[in-house]
């Protein structure tokens, strides 16, 4: 049983949906992932779904493990028809059965505007205020007891507006004994692995006690067992997913069983590295990240429950069906899990019907490329599909500013680590390409009036900038292995990530960072140009230019306080008064001409650096501060 079509009235943003379900020539489902932002109608499409499915199995049992008799999954309450509206409307169709349910406010109006071609075979003149309408044309067969349904909820993380808090079933319910009328396999899922450890170890026993062989298939005897069968396939399976999650860790991996401990056997999983050693990759599934235990555990749940109602003796991973809906799947997901491995690992079983929730870029790029055609891309609240290529332009640039900062990130560990093995003293790292030249020459002139004697530290002079948030990862990546010498991060506090390091802060392994303070009393955050005075600022280089304060210009004009004629058009200025914080304007100030007459803060440390000019008796009574704090980690 496949869904074939959607249909949404002023249910909560779902103002107006109508969408048909796509499949590919040889009638296997093309997954559908429904895109949007948060409020858009994603969790409340899929609880509509899932309880069309609840309504329609309670058909078949006297009880079901995921609502208790009196109750339903999803509420239905005037609390979802849209605004301005008298009636929410809901159509779920599948191949061989139909929900269809309404919920009326005022049904004097309703009944006014009633259109039966909007709203086929409702019957009107039984319906009244407040009223809610529930049509069910089930299926003839029981599929629940065939075909795999399963749902992976949000709600494992919180619990929404629309789920029953009345109802005593919405957790995993587990019973070991089968009843006439009774169904325990829940479609909703929200403790993923919970019992996928004990059946993982009645595959075994099943495998060892019944597909095991001492003979080959010509009847020769064999030096080792040889396994063919269900469970030996599962298990097979069940090693294919886990070395896909791990692939670009190791080799291969599979899963191993421990020892009893305390009367008890535990599931470890293994990997092969390149040199062929197998070590042990997670002791025990407890011990697996969120994300590696929420992929293996939604793709292992579908192979137990269709194990659980299968009784052949081989399986074709090919032939499994039914419909699997996943609400926000990027949920505690890597995005190289999420671009790299859950579309192939969703491949694997081409008859199910996915239909996705995500507003994961990764997910999207990586459905994308590994479905191409057969895959739809639905953007909600409209049900627009997007599939054309120039709608993933957007998601490719996404992608790509990630691998590169990511890359440069490499690039910058690479350039320290060849730094660092030719120290043997302190190395003092800047988030800007000038900061260091400012606090290297600063320490010189203090040296060479005798201060600071005992500090004897080297610079990354690097010519690039890094910014305080690439700076922050370089120092998080150094500090995971023990550095022999101090490694110090020197910040701005004119951001909130750098002004975090105000005090002296310890990465650990020998890597600090902090940040340089407003010594001049600026009465904001500061950059590191702001530890001189205003007037060492105004100094001005041989061609006149020099470097501006925001506050020094007008508010809306931007005319220099001093001199109205000269102006700027940098919107820094406008930012700074915004913030109400002091800014350096280095660009884009204009006298008279058309000639730029700033000075660049690039060209503003050369002269300082080189003592040209002017520069060469600039004050440095403000870098005091932060040498202060080098030389206080120096000596930890």
């Amino acid at each position: 049983m496949y869904l074939k079509e959607i249909e949404f009235q002023n249910y909560g943003s779902l103002r107006n949906l109508k969408y048909t379900f796509q499949f590919n020539p040889d009638g296997t489902p093309k997954p559908t992932l429904f895109i949007g932002k948060n409020g858009s109608g994603k969790t409340l499409l899929l609880s509509n779904i899932i309880h069309s499915l609840i309504e329609m199995k309670r058909r078949f049992y006297r009880d079901i493990p995921e609502v208790s008799n009196q109750h339903s999954y999803r509420l239905g309450s005037e609390h979802y028809i849209y605004s301005g509206e008298n009636y929410a409307y809901t159509k779920v169709k599948f191949d061989n059965a139909t929900y269809t349910d309404l919920i009326i406010r005022d049904y004097e109006k309703f009944k006014e505007n009633f259109d039966p071609n909007i709203l086929p075979n409702i019957p009107i003149d039984n319906l009244k205020d407040n009223d809610y309408y529930i049509d069910i044309k089930g299926p003839l067969d029981n599929v629940f007891e065939k075909e795999i349904f399963s749902f992976f909820p949000v709600e494992r993380y919180y619990i929404p507006t629309w789920v029953n808090t009345n109802n005593n079933k919405l957790r995993f319910v587990f019973n070991d004994s089968v009843y006439v009328g009774y169904n325990d396999n829940s479609m909703i899922k929200n403790n993923l692995l919970q019992d996928i450890e004990s059946w993982i170890l009645e595959l075994l026993i099943d495998q060892y006690m019944y597909e095991m062989s001492l003979v080959d298939s010509n009847g020769k005897k064999v030096d080792k067992p040889i396994f063919v069968g269900k469970n030996t396939e599962i298990l097979d399976m069940i090693d294919n997913i886990l070395s896909k999650i791990f692939k670009n860790k190791y080799k291969s991996v599979r899963f191993g069983v421990t020892p009893k401990n305390k009367g008890k056997r535990q599931i470890q999983i293994l990997g092969m590295l390149d040199d062929n050693k197998e070590v042990v990759v997670v002791p025990t599934f407890s011990n697996l990240s969120s994300g590696e235990a929420m992929i293996f555990g939604m793709m292992a749940s579908i192979l137990k429950d269709y194990d659980t109602f299968s009784d052949l003796h081989s399986i074709d991973f090919k032939d499994i069906s039914g419909i699997v809906l996943i609400d926000e799947i990027d949920i505690h997901l890597h995005s190289d899990l999420l671009k790299d491995v859950l579309p192939h690992l969703i491949k694997i079983f081409p008859k199910i019907q996915f239909i996705i929730t995500s507003h994961s870029p990764f997910f999207l790029l990586g459905m994308k490329e590994i479905f191409d055609e057969k895959c739809n891309f639905v953007t909600l609240p409209t049900g627009t599909i997007t599939n054309q290529l120039e709608h993933f332009d957007e998601i490719k640039h996404c992608y790509a500013i990630i691998d590169d900062s990511y890359k440069e990130i490499l690039l910058s560990l690479d350039k320290a680590q060849e730094k660092l093995n030719s120290l043997n003293k302190p190395l003092i790292i800047t988030e800007g390409k000038t900061d260091w030249k400012h606090i290297k020459h600063a320490l010189f002139i203090f040296q060479k009036n005798g201060e600071f004697q005992d500090l004897d530290v080297n610079f990354w002079e690097n010519e690039e900038e890094f910014g305080d948030s690439k700076l922050k990862t370089l120092l998080e990546n150094l500090a995971k292995i023990h550095q022999s010498h101090k490694i110090i991060g020197i910040f701005d506090s004119d951001t909130k990530l750098g002004n975090q390091y105000r005090d002296i802060h310890e990465f650990g392994n020998n890597v600090y960072a902090c940040c340089i303070e407003d010594v001049q009393n600026y009465g904001c955050g500061v950059s590191i140009e702001l530890l001189y005075k205003r007037e060492d600022l105004a100094i001005c280089d041989k061609k006149g230019r020099r470097l501006y304060l925001s506050d020094e210009f007008t508010e809306k004009k931007h005319q220099l306080k001093t001199n109205p004629t000269i102006t700027s058009n940098n919107n820094i200025i406008k930012g700074a008064y915004k913030e109400k914080t002091i800014k350096i304007v280095d660009s884009e100030v204009f006298g008279n001409g058309e000639n730029n007459i700033a000075l660049s803060k690039n060209e503003f440390a050369d002269n300082i650096y080189n003592e040209s000019g002017k520069f060469s008796n600039i004050n440095v009574d403000g870098f005091r501060n932060i040498i202060e704090k080098i030389q206080l980690i120096c000596k930890k």
